[in-house]
């Protein structure tokens, strides 16, 4: 394995652990760890913070190990995205998993392949592991596809396309008023949905990074890598402990599959309405919820 790894924990050191045999199996050479610090107003979380940070005493392989373990909490918005700049200021390009985000082997090997492949191709900007929306979706030959969506449990990128990232959504009114959402997803309620998250995000009404980061993407015209077989297995999906997953979603409880190599490469970068449409409504919002969430919209009441 070629590519370096940076583990995202916290507080759940049981699916950290788990996490991190997937990576010790797969033996990368350089391997970062950031773990955010405990909440004083949570008793008992600096020991689970501990327990998480003792993982990287199980590195028993050749590897050089690097770590941030912060002495207080960040956040998730701060806290990830600090720690992804820490990454892409060491390392060129790698593989970011989370302590929720368990991966099938075969997702580095996928990862390698492709950061080397569209490491000098600038509008491909981020390759996602996980595929919740795959078993709805047409089955082609090709072992991913093209999207705008930067589906972030388990993912890899490069640096040149990190420094893009625009924490505070730098440009939202332009691409607001020149109406660009409509080159994203033609759904009049999933494109307002999507301004509002986006609008929240820049307000700091959420704790997200991840939405600045798909935000960034669209607006500069970048491109996602999206896998044609779900290659991570969110085990955070109903977590009480969890920050975005709390509810008991099934429809996103996806196992983990295989990736069959070597990987067949799509003919175009162009991604397809309908794939979005359907990654949309399996990550953002459920067709009849999104009916209900655009009605309370008009109203002003979300």
């Amino acid at each position: 394995m070629r590519s370096p790894v940076l583990l995202l924990f916290f507080n759940r050191p049981a699916q950290a652990a788990a996490v991190f045999e997937r990576v010790r199996e797969a033996r990368p050479e350089r391997l970062y760890v950031h773990v955010d610090g405990p909440r004083a107003t949570r008793p008992g979380e600096e020991e689970l913070v501990k327990a998480c940070q003792r993982l990287v005493e199980k590195v028993d392989w050749p590897c050089s190990v690097k770590t941030l373990f912060r002495p207080e909490n960040l956040g998730l918005r701060a806290g990830v995205s600090d720690a992804l700049n820490w990454f892409f200021t060491e390392e060129s390009e790698g593989i970011i998993l989370e302590d929720d985000c368990l991966p099938d082997p075969s997702f580095f090997e996928y990862c390698d392949t492709l950061l080397e492949y569209y490491r000098d191709h600038p509008q491909v900007m981020h390759i996602a592991g996980s595929n919740v929306a795959a078993n709805a979706m047409r089955n082609k030959s090709d072992s991913f596809f093209v999207s705008r969506f930067s589906l972030v449990w388990g993912w890899a990128s490069w640096r040149r396309a990190w420094q893009q990232m625009s924490l505070e959504l730098e440009g939202l009114e332009e691409y607001k008023s020149k109406g660009r959402i409509r080159n994203f997803i033609s759904n009049s309620m999933a494109q307002a949905y999507m301004l509002d998250k986006f609008e929240k995000t820049r307000a700091g009404l959420n704790k997200s990074w991840a939405y600045a980061w798909f935000y960034t993407i669209l607006n500069l015209n970048g491109r996602c890598i999206v896998p044609a077989v779900n290659l991570i297995e969110n085990v955070g999906v109903g977590d009480a402990d969890a920050t975005n997953t709390t509810s008991n979603l099934e429809h996103l409880k996806v196992k983990a599959g295989k990736m069959s190599f070597p990987l067949h490469f799509p003919d175009s970068l162009e991604p397809e309405m309908q794939r979005e449409s359907a990654l949309f409504y399996h990550t953002q919002k459920q067709k009849w919820r999104l009916i209900i969430w655009y009605a309370l919209h008009l109203l002003g009441l979300r």
